[in-house]
């Protein structure tokens, strides 16, 4: 039982130090697959070894009361209105894939993001498992971040050093474009690990600076600041390398919201430092600026220039000025996937299209102004690949919210919304760091829904979890702490 036990500690750090991985080509899932997270290797053996507790042992899992009701009630719901929708769609082959080839798919993501929800709920058990969780989790992003430093350099200097760092990226991950100017750390691309960023570095590190805890449940220490600042230092370093325009837009937006739950704590002090932050975020991106990589790039500041400076010179009544700027930005695509998204659902109201069957409506909703735009242009990934019936690329709408409505309807929008309320704010916010990691959490889920739309992710189960868990073992109001509380370990019956 030692042993078995030591197994699964180690197996469950390994998960977490596996996340950035976010799409290894260890994992032989297709040519058509970037999402793979090497951490589902650790995940199953870990419920390899909790069905061994179960079938052979004879323990069985303390499941706790809100680990996952609706979240069932949503897969459930998913299959069931899946399967009849499928029936009722065209069974030609799209994209090399027929209507239940894409459904069962997207329910393999969905899989796997349960899988990661199930073993976050199983191994996270009382606070000393929460902060080391935290601290794992730092420890692999960190990780990640220094390839990225590392991928920088090589953009710069090229030659030799970008052949052997580009040979070293694509032995961790699935090769989604060559480096060129943005930093990519582990994971597929430099959207991916700004999001991770987000998800999985900010939330404590803010809760750390305005409570002054350590962790949950433990006492407030002024010296809690200047490590997590430190912290926040590395996580600043990885945006930069990055370059992502939406990850440096949700972190501007997410040290404001900082910023200001600090004023509402009465933390002046703390208000400033994320106020800093911010102007040395600025200052790193100007001098990247001079070397023309990660957040100094044309793709970061050029859009930047023209919003500033180039409309002074544009007419406000010019019809170029809508072209000019979303190409400017890159986010016509987006936008013309989100739009086809949105209307697929106002004619699917209620139950959507099936999951993982949005793409192939988008060429009869695309908006016309998309076609004005041009950017289906030859070469643009974003563009004719998506209405070319044998090319991969899809027209995803690349926002969860969005693809929820578009392919399960609104009830299964409002099911899986209960299930993500229901985690977040499980309990009253009794504890300081409690409070302010559970709003800084659902912030920045709700900016990782904006850029991501895949089920398969680690990181947004893992921080739902991580919320869940911390709510029940909180002290109650006016206690200064209490014994652990187990949640949802396997135990003897």
């Amino acid at each position: 039982m030692a042993n078995l036990a030591r197994g699964e500690k180690f197996l469950w750090r390994l998960l977490l130090l596996l996340v950035p991985v976010s799409a290894s080509p260890l994992l032989p899932l297709g040519a058509g697959t970037l999402v793979r997270p090497l951490s589902l290797v650790p995940a199953l053996a870990l419920l390899l070894l909790a069905s061994f507790r179960i079938l052979v042992l004879g323990q069985r899992p303390r499941w706790p009361q809100d680990g996952g009701f609706w979240l069932g009630l949503f897969t459930f719901y998913v299959i069931a209105a899946g399967l009849i929708e499928i029936i009722v769609i065209p069974g030609n082959a799209f994209k090399g894939q027929t209507p239940p080839d894409s459904f069962v798919r997207a329910l393999a993501t969905l899989g796997i993001g349960l899988v990661f929800y199930v073993v976050a709920r199983l191994q996270l058990r009382n606070l000393k498992d929460v902060g080391e969780a935290v601290l794992w989790l730092f420890a692999g992003l960190s990780a990640s971040i220094a390839l990225a430093i590392l991928q920088v350099y090589a953009i710069v200097h090229g030659g030799t050093a970008l052949r052997y760092v580009q040979a070293a990226t694509n032995l961790i991950a699935v090769r989604h474009g060559e480096l060129d100017n943005r930093a990519q750390g582990m994971t597929l691309e430099p959207s991916w690990l700004a999001t991770q960023i987000i998800l999985l570095m900010l939330p404590p590190l803010v809760a750390r600076i305005i409570s002054r805890q350590k962790s949950i449940g433990a006492p407030a220490q002024r010296r809690n600041i200047a490590i997590a600042l430190g912290g926040l230092a590395i996580a600043l370093t990885g945006l930069l390398c990055a370059g992502s325009r939406f990850g440096l837009g949700a972190a501007v937006g997410m040290l404001l919201l900082a910023g200001c739950m600090a004023v509402w704590q009465g933390r002046m002090a703390a208000a400033l430092a994320f106020v800093a932050l911010l102007a040395v975020g600025g200052g790193g991106t100007i001098a990247l600026g001079s070397l023309s990589a990660g957040a100094g790039t044309g793709y970061v500041l050029g859009p930047v220039g023209l919003l500033l400076n180039g409309s002074q010179n544009i007419a406000i009544d010019d019809p170029e000025i809508a072209t000019a700027i979303t190409d400017a930005l890159s986010v016509a695509g987006r936008a013309a996937a989100g739009q086809a998204a949105f209307d697929l659902w106002r004619d699917h109201f209620w139950f959507g299209v099936s999951l993982g069957n949005s793409y192939r409506y988008f060429g009869r909703y695309a908006p016309d102004w998309a076609f004005d735009t041009g950017i289906f242009t030859l070469g643009r990934k974003e563009g004719a690949d998506w209405l070319d019936t044998g090319s991969p690329e899809k027209a995803n709408p690349k926002n969860f919210p969005l693809r929820l409505l578009a392919e399960t309807g609104l009830i299964g929008a409002l099911l899986f919304g209960a299930f993500f309320l229901g985690q977040i704010f499980s309990a009253p916010a009794h504890d300081p760091y409690y409070k302010f990691f559970r709003l800084t959490a659902a912030a920045s889920i709700l900016f990782s829904g904006i850029n991501q739309d895949s089920f398969a992710d680690p990181a947004v189960w893992i921080v739902l979890a991580l919320c869940a868990t911390m709510g029940h073992l909180q002290a109650p109001r006016g206690i200064a702490s209490r014994p652990p509380v187990l949640s949802g370990t396997v135990a003897a019956t």
